[in-house]
């Protein structure tokens, strides 16, 4: 078994949700280095498909010894960031709300939006707690879709289980998944879902990201396309001062020609600009565990 089918299965994630339930954060962090410790010395695939993306990000030429540092720190953060994730899985929404500092001015445009019945996308970057920040505004009270890619093992439905909320509805994507998707938004609705992840058989049109071009999935922008929703790009990071932050950049205008080919790719390369900006500022935050360019 492969080490990225051993961490994805349902018992890995049940062990991590038991550390995370019943140990402390200490304790927690410090069993996250341990095994951010055994990939930097195994070097299983995953380790390379992280060190070939951070590679296109910071730099073709970094030293090697440079650039494998920054591999082991984006395992240590993964690890940290699982904890705190697993952590919060049962606790008050009270407490799940305070879990993540999002910007008044972010929930006051999300409720606006809704009352004036424009739907909303938010796309999200596979940075830090990506599944905290999702907790933390399904926690504000936001009825939302969140449109999740399914996997070969069990363990991705137990992790869609625990990010289901009241008021959050977890949908492995699908044809039948993007239809509710765009019915929802058509009225009114949000609908949250990530922008980096590549997906297989998504088509051979690569979109260039950090200069050169990458299997980013083109999906976000068609789905964009079809609606007229406001369209929303953020991470949920962690900042020292503040723990964690959601940031969201937008409203993000699409590419209307009419060139259905043309505008998707110009959409995709749009929001792949704004990742950028994000991954850039905290590369060992990118918590990406799947090669993105072909080279």
């Amino acid at each position: 078994m492969r080490f990225q089918e051993w961490v994805e299965g349902r018992w890995a994630i049940k062990l991590g949700l038991w550390i995370g339930q019943y140990t402390s954060r200490r304790f927690g962090y410090a069993f996250a280095r341990r095994i951010a410790d055994g990939i930097a010395s195994f070097r299983p695939e995953v380790y390379w498909r992280v060190r070939d993306n951070l590679r296109h990000v910071l730099g073709l030429e970094l030293d090697p010894a440079a650039l494998h540092a920054a591999v082991h720190q984006v395992f240590v953060h993964a690890g940290e960031t699982y904890y705190d994730f697993f952590h919060a899985i049962g606790r008050p929404q009270q407490t799940l709300a305070r879990a993540v500092h999002i910007p008044p001015s972010l929930l006051g445009m999300l409720h606006a939006e809704r009352d004036a019945g424009r739907g909303v996308l938010l796309f999200g970057v596979h940075m830090s707690n990506f599944d905290l920040g999702i907790l933390a505004l399904g926690a504000q009270g936001l009825s939302a879709q969140l449109l999740s890619l399914g996997g070969r093992h069990d363990g991705f439905a137990l992790l869609n289980d625990l990010r289901e909320m009241d008021g959050l509805e977890v949908t492995v994507l699908s044809p039948q998944a993007l239809r509710q998707a765009v019915r929802r938004l058509r009225a009114g609705g949000l609908v949250m879902t990530g922008a980096d992840r590549p997906v297989l058989g998504d088509g051979d049109d690569l979109v260039p990201f950090f200069g050169r071009p990458a299997r980013l999935p083109l999906g976000p922008a068609r789905l964009a396309l079809l609606t007229d929703a406001t369209v929303l790009l953020g991470a949920c990071y962690r900042d020292p001062g503040a723990d964690y932050v959601l940031d969201v950049t937008g409203p993000i205008e699409m590419a209307r020609t009419g060139d259905r080919t043309a505008d998707t790719l110009a959409s995709a390369r749009r929001l792949a600009e704004v990742m950028e900006i994000y991954i850039r500022a905290r590369p060992v935050q990118w918590m990406m565990f799947h090669r993105l360019w072909p080279d």
